[in-house]
């Protein structure tokens, strides 16, 4: 399936080679969320969103140059990654652990204790999740699981912009409290697949 996956990312970019707009709008939905997971490592939930979009832009501007990209899951996350410290260094943060655990990930083989440790980390997050508050787990599942922009999600759930912020902090903190045990490093590795 992942080769598919593939497949199709390679007919993307060669439409997007030759201008074309919805190709371009097509990857950005199909990796919206992954983008998403990983900007919210290191952001806030809306600087995030600032991120992709300065991400998917530059990727638009400089579309001549995907073609010399093989993946672009992978060129996709080292954009964010960089989009994400630089978007940390005007903030004034301190990003060199997050430069170093990224590092490690670029050097790190998938191994059978690390796919354990995944597996924990995975049904931890699931049971966070299950575990909210409805309205708090109803906003986080739209706007991360479904995709939905702030203004979307507000309006379906028929609350302000600023509830559903508090609704979705509320839920971030309560799954980084529940795993910030299992490290940076897994967490990056986590968030990336």
């Amino acid at each position: 399936m992942g080769n598919l996956g593939q497949q199709s990312d390679d007919l993307l970019i060669r439409q997007i080679l030759n201008d074309s707009q919805y190709a371009f709008n097509q990857l950005f939905d199909k990796y919206y969320d992954y983008a998403f997971d990983v900007a919210c490592l290191y952001c806030s939930f809306q600087d995030a969103e600032e991120v992709i979009s300065d991400v998917f832009a530059k990727i638009w501007l400089n579309r001549h140059q995907l073609e010399n990209i093989s993946n672009f899951k992978s060129y996709l996350f080292i954009s964010l990654k960089n989009q994400c410290l630089n978007y940390l260094r005007k903030k004034k943060i301190d990003t060199l652990p997050i430069e170093d655990s990224f590092n490690h990930i670029v050097q790190k083989e998938i191994e059978p204790q690390f796919q354990i440790e995944m597996n924990e980390l995975s049904s931890e997050v699931e049971s966070v999740i299950a575990d909210l508050p409805p309205k708090c787990k109803e906003a986080f599942m739209l706007v991360r699981e479904e995709g939905l922009k702030y203004k979307e999600a507000a309006k379906k759930l028929a609350i302000s912009e600023n509830t559903l912020d508090v609704h979705l902090k509320k839920a971030t903190k309560r799954i980084m409290e529940a795993i910030k045990n299992y490290g940076l490093k897994l967490l990056i590795l986590f968030f990336s697949l």
